[in-house]
């Protein structure tokens, strides 16, 4: 039995002959590591003793597929969140409850390459000393770890029969969560349909039946005040037309990214789609730009522009029209000004571009950012589209996105877009 209490001084001390064993083990993995933790508290054990990090620094430097079943409750969320991005996860339920007079205990484990396995099991309590925040309460993560029951097989059957459970209970979460993405689809497009088209066209006739009211009154002479009337009213009707025109453009994108399965990236060039999409929106304004508005654009990048090159398709430049769009409509002055910065790094032995976008528009309270890319998954209100499919694409080229203030803790200086794409 490995027991964390084996100091005084340190009751947490895990046998570091046992984490020796458990970090060679994750080390060698060449091709597929499955990971099982019935309890949250498992996640919090491999946590505490680094195993995550390792897990995410294998999974990078190695490219290894990993993937995770995994309780899932508050105590856990930062956690996953932290690993969700480099590990796939999928949420399993308790297979016992807990109850406050029996210690929780947990069996993780670990399959190699669908080979071996290593197993163990740990035991949880508080730890006893007074260990508390600023605030004088208990700190949640105060626990003491015992590691028992460790046991290494290549038992042919024993092995077997662990991965086939593993597969089972993977692909029916993987069916559940399929279901669930489906239903939230197709709730947002009833919503969407309904809701904001409902809306444009409600504007459209309530301003032709003003037209309509302002020819009946005078059916022979239109007055000079009436004609400027109608003008107006027509013009509503338009602009509310278009709206709703691009509103189905940006429902028809959303659903090719949804839909399609047989995605077919190719390497194509970062700076070359900036500029095209600089070039497209600028277009725009000088056909449509009722506030007179004008649009420029800093680039920097530390290398040659033909070397910045990601894995993507045709619809890459749409990622920066959308947001180059997003500066203009949330710029109040005439003269929007984007500065974009391309600057390439490492994680492990994996080469990644990330851009920057800022503006020096209204910017984005607190409050906004965590569900500004949430409009396509799920039932806010609102006719803005444009970012959700700035994030589709993003994940569609294997990159995250973040949004954050250009001058730190001041969001009101304006608005910052980052994102990051493995180098092609």
């Amino acid at each position: 039995m490995y027991n964390a209490n084996q100091s005084n001084n340190n009751p947490r001390t895990i046998d570091k002959k046992f984490l020796d064993a458990l970090f060679e083990f994750i080390h060698s993995v060449e091709s597929e590591l499955d990971i099982m933790l019935p309890q949250s508290v498992s996640l919090r054990f491999l946590s505490y003793y680094k195993v995550i990090d390792y897990l995410i620094s294998q999974k990078l430097s190695k490219n290894i597929i990993i993937r995770l079943l995994c309780t899932f409750d508050e105590n856990s969320s930062k956690i996953i969140k932290k690993i969700v991005p480099f590990i796939s996860y999928k949420s399993i339920k308790l297979s016992s409850p807990k109850t406050a007079a029996i210690p929780a205990a947990s069996s993780l484990v670990f399959i190699r390459d669908k080979q071996d396995i290593f197993s163990f099991s740990i035991d949880t309590q508080q730890y006893d000393k007074e260990n508390k925040d600023d605030n004088g309460n208990r700190n949640k993560n105060d626990n003491i770890f015992s590691v028992n029951d460790s046991l290494y097989s290549k038992n042919v059957s024993l092995v077997k029969n662990t991965v086939s459970c593993f597969d089972i209970i993977w692909e029916e979460r993987d069916n559940y969560d399929k279901i669930i993405k489906e239903k939230k689809h197709s709730e947002l497009l009833v919503d969407l349909t309904t809701h904001d088209i409902g809306n444009y066209h409600q504007i459209i006739q309530t301003s032709l039946e003003l037209v309509i009211s302002v020819l009946k009154k005078n059916k022979t002479n239109v007055l000079p005040q009436d004609s400027e009337k109608i003008f107006s009213f027509l013009t509503t009707a338009k602009n509310a037309l278009m709206r709703s025109q691009s509103f189905v453009d940006n429902i028809r994108t959303l659903e090719r990214l949804y839909r399609q399965k047989d995605l077919k990236l190719v390497s194509m060039n970062l700076p070359d789609a900036i500029n095209y999409a600089y070039s497209t929106v600028e277009r725009t304004l000088y056909d449509n730009n009722p506030h007179s508005k004008k649009i420029s654009l800093s680039m920097a990048h530390g290398c040659h522009p033909l070397d910045i090159n990601i894995m993507a398709e045709e619809l890459l430049d749409e990622i920066f029209i959308n947001l180059f769009s997003n500066s203009i409509k949330y710029t109040d002055s005439s003269e929007v000004k984007i500065d974009v910065t391309i600057k390439g790094y490492f994680i492990g032995e994996t080469k990644y571009w990330m851009i920057t976008v800022s503006d020096y528009g209204r910017g984005i309270p607190d409050s906004m950012k965590k569900e500004l890319f949430e409009r396509f998954y799920s039932k806010a209100k609102g006719s803005g589209l444009g970012l959700s499919i700035v994030r589709a694409l993003v994940e569609r080229y294997r990159g995250k996105i973040w949004v954050g203030d250009k001058v730190y803790e001041d969001y009101t200086k304006g608005t910052t877009f980052g994102m990051i794409f493995p180098a092609a």
